[in-house]
Parts: structure tokens; sequence; C-alpha cells
């Protein structure tokens, strides 16, 4: 099984131009994240969304010469290809390899595609071209800036397949060495088994996630079997009490890695939603880093940034002010994820309740069953919480337990445990058999 990755989203549109990112990069190196992964750089449709793709092989301008002009994107693509290629390696010079979103659900209404080859979409039942929609509750809400491709039952299915795989080889020779799949479930997976072969074919090194947010188990696991290297889970939702979540987790955790955040492009700020409280955003991602083999942070996490991302409207105006910087302990999390095997392993979760509420335990046993870990989290930002832990060692199988937690570390961890835990804080417990 691949191990876990460590992701930083550099979301473009609030940093500008791809000389800029590279900017950042130093940071997010120091903060030990080893890839990059960047939201849609295509050029877009109408709406301006970065989901709402036009054009495959052009750029938005924004990312090639920093201003928001789309009167020559013909004429930038050859420097943009240059740039991306240039960012590419800028990442790879630093330990740490680029990731990119994988669109290929839909196209913008306004696409080029629509006209050129009109055999490749899902239609209505008046021949126009159909737009993809979802159910939100009770109500049918359609987007009428996409139009949704027919990748199962095209007449022309060879050469539409052919088109996403040169799309994918071209900014795969340009250094692009992961791909983030959009709305992965929905595609047939016989297409993802046919451009994830051949692009492993040629560059094994290649890495890719299937955004599987929302899915049934059933669902997950069929995708999964496509050939992904990593799925997405809804990890970040559960309130750790819930049934739900391990009965489904439980399912597939096991055979396939997973990746979790505490905040993406579509979900509120975290931020915001702990009122500003800085241990509870480093215990959110010291949860998740632990209980995932994979972990990803959107840019401004680590600095409490609250305005939520726009696909449409973000720009680099919108860079906020330091509220808070946990930079350092999202290094130090991530230094420690990156030494232990079974920090970077999905596995069966055992969960431990207490009377006390604010305190949330479980265990984890490593694939090979050479490892455990037992975590501990006060949810509490405001108030310390006594934890008491009766039989550890025969909870850990064995005496040799050792604290490798983030912050304060224990020299010697009793049988019959008692601490004090500060608000927001996790301990993280280790033992090899």
């Amino acid at each position: 099984m691949k191990k876990g990755i460590r992701v930083y989203n550099l979301y473009p549109k609030l940093i500008g131009s791809m000389e800029k990112w590279i900017e950042h990069f130093d940071r997010i190196k120091e903060m030990n994240f080893n890839w990059i992964y960047i939201n849609p750089f295509h050029s877009p449709g109408f709406s301006g969304s970065d989901y709402a793709v036009k054009d495959y092989n052009l750029y938005h301008p924004l990312f090639v010469t920093g201003e928001m002009d789309f009167s020559d994107l013909h004429g930038q693509k050859e420097k943009g290809d240059f740039l991306l290629e240039k960012v590419c390696n800028e990442a790879e010079k630093k330990g740490m390899k680029i990731m990119m979103d994988l669109v290929i659900n839909h196209t913008a209404i306004d696409s080029p595609l629509t006209k050129e080859h009109p055999e490749w979409y899902m239609k209505n039942s008046d021949g126009s071209i159909k737009n993809p929609g979802a159910m939100d509750g009770n109500n049918w809400i359609e987007w009428g800036d996409l139009a949704q491709i027919d990748n199962e039952y095209s007449i022309d299915k060879d050469n539409l397949w052919e088109y996403w795989l040169d799309m994918i080889l071209k900014y795969a020779k340009l250094g692009v060495r992961g791909f983030r799949c959009d709305a992965a479930y929905h595609i047939p997976r016989n297409l993802w088994e046919y451009l994830i072969s051949n692009v492993k074919s040629k560059y094994p090194d290649s890495v890719f996630i299937a955004e599987t947010l929302g899915c049934t188990p059933k669902q997950l696991i069929n995708t999964a079997d496509a050939g992904f290297d990593f799925v997405m889970n809804s990890f970040k939702w559960w309130d750790l009490k819930a049934d739900y979540f391990l009965k489904d987790y439980g399912e597939w955790a096991d055979k396939y890695p997973s990746l979790t955040f505490p905040e993406n492009h579509d979900t509120e700020r975290y931020s915001k939603e702990i009122n500003g409280n800085k241990d509870l955003a480093i215990a959110k991602y010291a949860l998740g880093a632990y209980f995932c083999s994979s972990i990803a942070i959107t840019i401004g996490f680590e600095f409490g940034f609250e305005r939520k991302i726009d696909v449409v409207q973000t720009n680099p105006s919108w860079m906020e002010d330091k509220k808070y910087d946990i930079s350092k302990e999202i290094s130090r999390i991530n230094q420690i994820k990156s030494e232990y095997d079974i920090l970077q392993e999905d596995n069966i979760i055992e969960p431990i309740y207490f009377k006390n509420h604010n305190i949330f335990a479980f265990t984890k046993e490593s694939l090979d069953k050479s490892e455990k870990i037992l975590v501990m989290i006060n949810n509490d930002g405001e108030h310390i919480n006594t934890i008491y832990y009766n039989g550890l060692y025969n909870l850990m199988g064995g005496e040799k337990v050792i604290d490798i937690s983030h912050g304060h570390r224990m020299e010697n961890i009793p049988d019959n445990f008692e601490y004090n835990l500060s608000p927001g804080e996790v301990k993280l417990f280790y033992i090899k058999k």
C-alpha cells in the first residue's frame, strides 16, 4: 500500500502569477509538505469559475501575466507552458512535487469542444447539451455554466478518451506528477483504468487522487479499484461521536490510503468555525494527520484566514493578514508523520469514549501489526481536562510505550494513566511490537 502524502493547496487565484507561486515554496517546504496542489489553472468559461474549464490547453491569464486580460490567451500559451515547467522544476529542487486538478466530468458550456465535438457531450431530449447538477435537499440545482461530458456512451468515445490522455500527458511532460481527479466517482471506472495505466506506464512516479467526498463505501471502493493511489474521505465533518463515519470508514480503511483536510476550497474556513482559536486549529490538523495516511491544508489555514474561497471571485486582493501563525506546529506534526510508517497508513480505528465528552481517544494498529498508536485529544479549546485510563499497557500491547507528541512529551508513561490535557492538546503514544 502506498505511503501517505502531505499536501499544501496553493490556491492560485489568491496568489496571482506562477512566478509568485514559487515565492511560497520555501515556507511550504519548511512546514514539511511534500506535494503542492494547484486548483485549475486553465482558461475558464463565461462564468469565470475555476471548475468551468473552457480550454484545457490554454492558461488563465492571471497565472501567466499577473493580469486579468483575456484578449491573447493563445499568444500566452508558450509562456504559460514555460512557467508551469519552471514551477515544477523549482518544487522538485526543494523535494516537492506539483499536483494539478483534473476536471473531466464536464467542461464550460462555452468550451470550443461543444462545437468541435458535440458527440462528446450528454444531450437533453431536445438535442441540446445537458448541464450537470445535483440535489440540494429536495431541490435539483443545475449548473448552467457547465456542459456534461458523456465519458461512457459517446459514439466517439475512443477519440474522447485519447483527448483526455493526451492532455494529461502534456502536463506530465511539463513536470506535473499529481492529479487530483474532480468528481472521480461520476466518471466510468474503465476510463480511469485507461488513463491511470497509460500515464503510469510513462511516468511511474505519478500519483492519482480520487475526489470521493459524499459517495457511498461501495462507490468509493469501485472508484479506488481503478488504480487510484489515494481516495478522499469525509473525516473533516465527523463529530467524533456519530457511528456512521467509522462504520463507512471501516469498510475500506485497511485497503485504500485516504486523504483528509481541515478545510478546502468548498468549505468555510476552519478558523471561522472555531472563532479563531489557535489551539483548536492545531488540534484539528494533528488529529487528521494521525488518523489518516494523508493530510492537506489550503493556503491560509496556517494563518487563520477566515474568508471562504470562491471559485469565481477569489483574487490576490483577498489575501488576509495573519490572525495567528501555526506553521511551526504544522511542521512538527508533518515531521513526526514522515518518521513513522503507521502514521502514513489508514487502518481500522478503535475509538475510546469517556464520560467527559470533551475528551476523545483512539488506537490504530499498523497494517503489518508491528506498530500501534494511541491518540488522545482535548476538544475543549478553553479549559484543561483531565484524562484517566487504567491499564494503558494492556491497551497498547506492551510496556515500552513512548510519547511522540508534537507538543509536550512525557518521559515515563504509567500503566494507570492520569494526565491534564491543555486546551486543544493532542497526545500521541507509540509502541513498536
